[in-house]
């Protein structure tokens, strides 16, 4: 969309000038005559032509989650200090190191100057502010309590990567057996079972399974290299594609649930972050309804996610969440009981609150003893991969001792 420069004055006969977005100069000055503003003159902004390397760099740099806590712990300070919000953000974006997250603020800071709230220009980077930061700014804004919103979504992000940190932990020590064992795999594979195929090719005797089955994948590596590259390159691409659609995602996320050990920490750490955020949403007057439609798309679920647009259905139609809960058949006992006491006494947060502390212990106590569970099988599965290995490098060689003899 084409930007536009103005020159306006207000009611006040005070002069601005700012730039704006629209489709032409026409509508251009019909936005800024709605703000209140009396247009003197409005050009269209010159626009460079090309792009270089560095503008090419920040198109597909990312926004870490941890530099937006930064920035909201940042702008609520100097919201509650009595700074405006312009200078906040200008102010913020002078210290901002990401080139991509620099500019994103400098636009908004420019959509705010043109009339437009802080959560209408967020709203246009949904890549940067996802749904649930752009409402829960929306809540600050209406209840005059911007700030609070702000902490309150420090404080869900905070306990976000937490989670990930301890499942990254969790899994690491699996990780690492895995890629070494893949390593030590390659280099038989292409720097030693070759040359042993050399020797033994001079003594007509057979070689053992395993020494055949290696030398095989080594002339499969070796003659069909193209073809393995193509699928190696071609089944992730369209495996993701396909995980990508709405009916793969929920396979993917119905399969997840299944998993011994992992499927109930997916359920608890998905319904603790369900409670949390509906707590946060609730608290900062946002109305059920658009709660429940927020935070189906926060839970990176589809299959849990359907189930509270199903809730949010069902509540649409006068049912309680109680109710509304019970008929998915997706939500644990605890949840629906919780949710019943907090309904009937008026104490639904309170309720929700401890669901989630005590889904929050659950998950910590789970992933704490994710090594004990995959101990025993990742030992099995690395004591048969070694053993095989083994027998594939040194039964020829006791063979050939036995031809010696």
């Amino acid at each position: 969309m084409p930007i536009f420069k103005y020159r306006v004055r207000d009611r006040s006969g005070n002069a601005a000038v700012g730039t704006i977005d629209a489709p032409n100069v026409q509508l251009a000055g019909d936005q800024l005559h709605a703000l209140g503003y009396f247009p003197i003159s409005i050009e269209k902004a010159e626009q460079a032509a090309s792009l270089d390397l560095s503008d090419l760099w920040t198109r597909f740099q990312k926004v870490k989650l941890e530099e937006l806590i930064v920035f909201s712990q940042q702008l609520s300070t100097l919201y509650k200090a009595g700074l405006p919000i312009l200078l906040g953000l200008q102010s913020i974006a002078e210290q901002t190191k990401n080139k991509k997250f620099k500019k994103v603020l400098e636009e908004v800071h420019k959509q705010i100057e043109s009339g437009s709230t802080l959560h209408g220009a967020m709203a246009k980077y949904p890549d940067v502010f996802s749904t649930i930061y752009v409402n829960m700014v929306r809540a600050g804004e209406t209840s005059g309590m911007l700030g609070e919103s702000l902490d309150r979504f420090v404080t869900l992000s905070e306990r976000e990567l937490r989670t990930r940190q301890r499942v990254k932990e969790a899994t690491r020590y699996p990780k690492i057996v895995i890629l070494s064992l893949a390593i030590a795999f390659a280099v038989l594979v292409m720097f030693i079972i070759p040359r042993f195929a050399q020797v033994f090719a001079q003594f007509k005797t057979p070689l053992p399974l395993p020494t055949r089955i290696m030398i095989g994948i080594n002339d499969l590596f070796q003659h069909y290299w193209y073809v393995l590259l193509a699928v190696g390159i071609g089944v992730p691409i369209l495996l993701k594609r396909y995980l990508n659609t709405e009916n793969g995602r929920y396979l993917w996320d119905s399969f997840k649930m299944r998993i011994p050990v992992f499927g109930p920490l997916f359920l608890k750490i998905a319904l603790s972050r369900f409670t949390f955020i509906f707590v946060m949403l609730n608290r900062s007057g946002i109305p059920i309804l658009d709660t429940l439609e927020i935070t189906s798309t926060t839970i990176n679920n589809v299959r849990i996610s359907k189930a509270i647009e199903e809730i949010r259905q069902y509540v649409r139609q006068g049912k309680s969440l109680t109710d509304s809960m019970r008929e998915t058949q997706m939500f644990t006992p605890l949840v629906i009981q919780m949710v019943s006491v907090g309904e009937s006494s008026g104490t639904l947060d309170s309720m929700l609150t401890r669901v989630t502390e005590y889904y929050d212990i659950e998950a910590d106590n789970t992933i704490k003893k994710l090594s004990t569970y995959i101990e025993p099988f990742l030992t099995l599965f690395l004591g048969v991969a070694v053993l095989f290995l083994a027998l594939a490098v040194f039964l020829p060689w006791w063979n050939l001792v036995k031809i010696f003899k």
